[in-house]
């Protein structure tokens, strides 16, 4: 689908204005209580290849859904989580939290000399996150859309597809120990184009953290695995290794990440095309 420069815009000017937001970090103590609370109260997964992060990764593709035929590409995304209000609770034991999670994902081939932008996918997301001691539970409003690269429109001479969702899902993440992390969700899409699109999709993970804060960088490792009604449950597995990165500002934003991906296509314009994907890159939490 194909949406007009000025749309296009405003979605970028809305990225721009959460990612500014987020950037002050934490308040007064008093003020931090309730508006705008720690970043912590709204967790985020670590794997997932199309949770909200800010990210730039070269990406080794196989059996590639796209014209362009395999070889290496680059995706890059600009993405933030920003809790708005405590609305319960005051810490990541007991917390009642509403946010807003917003992030573009550009993918673009390298096969050709022109650089070509093949795609990008929009996710905007309004999450409610419940925390119980180690654990936290979150019901969310979810959105995506798809806009195929004007680019390779042209060079192909294809038309996008008209790819959008918007859903609610439910997930669970418990920590059985402190350095393991298990979770569960469904998602249930109201609104879906094409309008013969399945709805349902049913996700699970495991990541491991250390526990300790000490020494300059930290190991970890996730895995996620999606299965989507419209790809006749066919399973996505995104398995990320990597280190967390020294700390900046008192708090661990960036690691570097190695990933393998294989399974239906995560860009929206190729939904249900199969694809194994290796990326090296950098990945920030904002």
């Amino acid at each position: 689908m194909k949406h007009s420069p000025s749309r296009t815009c405003a979605r970028a000017a809305f990225l721009v204005a959460l990612a500014i937001l987020a950037l002050p970090g934490r308040l007064t103590a008093q003020e931090a209580r309730r508006l705008f609370p720690a970043r912590e109260l709204l967790p985020h997964l670590l794997a997932g290849p199309r949770d909200p992060a800010t990210s730039a990764k070269l990406v080794g593709v196989t059996d590639n859904p796209t014209a362009l035929g395999d070889g290496v590409e680059m995706e890059v995304s600009l993405g933030v989580t920003l809790p708005l209000y405590l609305l319960a609770g005051l810490t990541t034991r007991d917390g009642l939290v509403v946010g807003v999670e917003a992030a573009a994902f550009a993918r673009f081939g390298l096969q050709v000399l022109e650089r070509e932008l093949v795609a990008t996918d929009w996710v905007f997301a309004v999450p409610f996150v419940w925390h119980r001691a180690e654990h936290w539970f979150r019901l969310r409003y979810y959105h995506t859309s798809s806009h195929l690269g004007d680019e390779y429109a042209r060079r192909f001479d294809v038309d996008g597809e008209n790819f959008a969702r918007d859903g609610v899902d439910v997930l669970a993440y418990l920590r059985p120990l402190g350095t393991l992390g298990l979770y569960g969700g469904a998602r249930w899409d109201y609104s879906v184009h094409p309008e013969d699109s399945g709805r349902w999709t049913v996700r699970a993970g495991a990541q491991i953290e250390s526990t300790s804060d000490d020494g300059a960088v930290r190991p970890f490792a996730a895995v996620d695995l999606q299965s989507e009604q419209d790809t006749d449950w066919s399973p996505r597995l995104h398995l990320q290794v990597g280190l967390w990165l020294p700390k900046i500002g008192g708090r661990r934003a960036l690691r570097a990440v190695a990933e393998l991906l294989t399974g239906p296509s995560p860009l929206g314009q190729f939904q249900g095309l199969g694809t194994t994907q290796i990326a090296l890159g950098v990945c920030a939490t904002l």
